[in-house]
């Protein structure tokens, strides 16, 4: 169901004004049931009160698709195969992922928790390793935040010296204690250079009150925010993070054990990167092709005796 979720977030026709044909092409098949319409003709001749038993209708199979409805239903396909129906980017194994991603990490004295062993900032680091592995070409740049936020790292190519400088990140050298969210959020942004960037924010809380306070307007380029939740659901309030996720209008992921999250984050960063209303249609797989089965199977059933006659049969 979630998968299901994801494709419909990104689906789209690559050739939308195409759609328009269906406008024809139905009036066509209702102006075809209308000629075919032996009531509606006969009630120019014959009194109405009269036609209901004069007029005798043959007894025919109630599953049988009458020839005008079979047409528009084969047109209808065909014009939506046309319309270029996409919910997935074309295979590119030589191009360059030019995705950026800035992690925002919380280096509090909560994160040294053991709940996830060793510690909750570990094992943030780890799952940043985890994230980049799976992204090689992937810019990425590092902000440290507690009581106030701090650049640790501008975006890099170099994934091995940011998990370097993430591993070197303790609790004892941030200046001042606190969750100063907000500040680390705007720094992030400014590190962007391009509009679909993404915000991993890698924490075991985060206060709606104060994320409410956030000045909006002094977010970049409108990157895609995704928190990573930091620690055991026991020991953590997942509604708190929740809420500040829903007015930041960004989404939330669990941590696991395995890689899963890992996962979803990866493809969360893809769709905001290559965002359906920026990127150009030539960058989307057309998958109308997907209807042509459908539509020769339908279309076999033209051949049979009488069909093409009775699809122009007038009454």
């Amino acid at each position: 169901m979630k998968q299901l979720l994801d494709i419909w977030e990104i689906f789209h026709f690559l050739h939308p004004i195409v759609l328009l044909l269906l406008i024809p092409a139905w009036l066509f098949v209702w102006w075809l049931l209308q000629q075919q319409n032996d009531m509606l003709r006969w009630k120019k001749l014959v009194n109405p009160k009269l036609l209901t038993h004069l007029l005798v209708t043959p007894h025919q199979n109630r599953s049988k698709i009458e020839a005008p409805w079979f047409l528009g239903i084969v047109w209808t396909l065909m014009i939506v195969a046309l319309s270029g129906p996409s919910w997935q980017l074309k295979a590119e194994p030589f191009a360059k992922d030019k995705a950026e991603v800035v992690f925002i990490l919380k280096v509090a004295p909560s994160m040294m928790t053991s709940d996830l062993s060793p510690s909750r900032l570990e094992r943030a680091s780890f799952k940043m390793k985890d994230f980049l592995a799976l992204r090689t070409d992937t810019k990425a740049s590092l902000i440290a935040y507690s009581g106030s936020a701090h650049l640790v790292l501008p975006l890099t190519g170099d994934h091995n010296i940011l998990t370097l400088f993430a591993n070197s990140l303790t609790p004892e050298i941030m200046p001042k204690e606190g969750n100063d969210l907000n500040s680390a959020l705007q720094l992030a942004s400014e590190q962007l250079s391009t509009s679909g960037g993404t915000i991993i924010v890698l924490t075991d809380s985060a206060e709606p009150s104060l994320v409410k306070n956030l000045d909006q307007s002094k977010i970049l380029y409108s990157p895609k925010i995704l928190f990573l939740t930091v620690g055991s659901k026991e020991l953590i309030n997942l509604k708190q993070i929740e809420k500040s996720a829903n007015i930041l209008n960004a989404s939330v992921q669990e941590f696991t054990i395995d890689d899963s999250d890992i996962q979803q984050l990866n493809s969360w960063t893809d769709k905001s990167f290559e965002n359906p209303k920026g990127l150009k249609s030539s960058r989307y797989e057309d998958n109308g092709y997907m209807l042509l089965p459908l539509i020769l199977l339908m279309m076999l059933l033209w051949f049979r005796q009488g069909f093409i006659a009775e699809v122009w049969r007038v009454s």
